[in-house]
């Protein structure tokens, strides 16, 4: 059987897949199932280059995974399963089931602001603060509005808070309420919106037996310029401690080569916090499907700044950089 290739995320499905994690071969079609399996393989090397130290050298798997989708058709509805493990490190990225708008399992928060992130070869990128998109256990639902607009309401739980521990003589930072959010999704003329708020909980620092309620709220932009050109932004502001923003480009420069900027500044609460970072990237896909791509970046922060880190590379004090060279083959 000729295996057709499709995008996983190309699915009328929910938050899961609005962005799809790998590409997927579509095994079985037909009136009662549906089964795909894909994912891609990675080894990025790195070279890190503090601005105080040695270069050091560096390889990995990235972000490689696999993914397993099987979608079976019923009179009520089409009922979705899909799983993905990191094969890296061998953990979990989803594991959810999916029908008629209801998502339940470990996915991608309701809260995760995928229309606002742009495409760098370090596998956070600007996915931890500004377009802060990660995924936790959920059980939500996303009503469709018509004319390309949907909202979601979900309950979560991000592990913030302690919970009892009975380590602790049964004192710890308990909740009583879960994580809630709601989003809005939009396509207005080709441009992707995305706002999600969330009421959150962390610990108490004044009770050592409770937990209090703290709110974030996201905003994203995916906006095509041309055939050939679109930018993302993304905006965060998290009651507990930041605000960050970040703008990404991309140009194609043909059929088979696109080059990639983005850039994000983060503030922090505290004094002398605030840090910025420059991902430049260009990445070649071939006629068989292999990508190769390599990419700059470099970090300017300020002396108290607590940088988050690339997935590779150092980058965490003003004036690191870091080079990768990646390839990447999809199945």
């Amino acid at each position: 059987m000729k295996l057709r290739h499709a995008l996983a995320g190309t699915v009328a499905l929910p938050l899961a897949l609005a962005v799809a994690s790998a590409n997927a071969a579509t095994i079985v079609d037909n009136d009662q199932q549906r089964l795909n399996i894909g994912g891609f393989v990675v080894a990025q090397a790195y070279w890190e280059m503090p601005d105080e130290g040695e270069t050091n050298y560096g390889m990995d798997l990235g972000t490689s995974r696999i993914n397993v989708m099987y979608t079976q058709k019923t009179d009520a509805g089409d009922i979705t399963y899909y799983y993905e493990q990191n094969i890296a490190n061998n953990s979990l990225r989803h594991a959810a089931i999916m029908w008629d708008g209801w998502v339940a399992g470990q996915t991608w928060s309701g809260f995760a602001n995928l229309t606002g992130l742009g495409e760098t070869l370090d596998a956070n990128g600007n996915a931890i603060t500004s377009s802060w998109a990660a995924r936790n256990a959920l059980l939500g639902k996303n009503i469709d509005l018509g004319d390309g607009m949907s909202v979601g309401v979900f309950l979560e739980d991000r592990g913030q808070n302690s919970g009892n521990d009975a380590g602790a003589g049964g004192t710890a930072n308990a909740s009583v309420i879960p994580d809630l959010t709601a989003n809005f999704k939009g396509n207005f003329g080709g441009m992707d919106v995305f706002f999600a708020g969330q009421l959150y909980n962390v610990d108490d620092a004044t009770d050592a037996t409770d937990a209090e309620q703290k709110f974030r709220l996201t905003a994203g932009l995916n906006m095509p310029l041309n055939d050939q050109m679109k930018i993302n932004a993304a905006f965060t502001s998290d009651e507990d401690n930041y605000n960050a923003v970040s703008g990404a480009f991309q140009m194609k420069l043909s059929e088979d080569l696109r080059t990639n900027v983005v850039f994000e500044h983060y503030m922090d609460d505290g004094d002398d916090m605030d840090y910025s970072q420059l991902w430049l990237n260009a990445i070649h896909t071939t006629a068989s499907g292999w990508e190769w791509g390599g990419e700059f970046q470099m970090v300017f922060a300020d002396d108290n700044a607590s940088v988050t880190a690339p997935a590779a590379g150092a980058a965490v004090v003003d004036g690191d950089m870091t080079f990768r060279v990646q390839a990447r083959y999809a199945f």
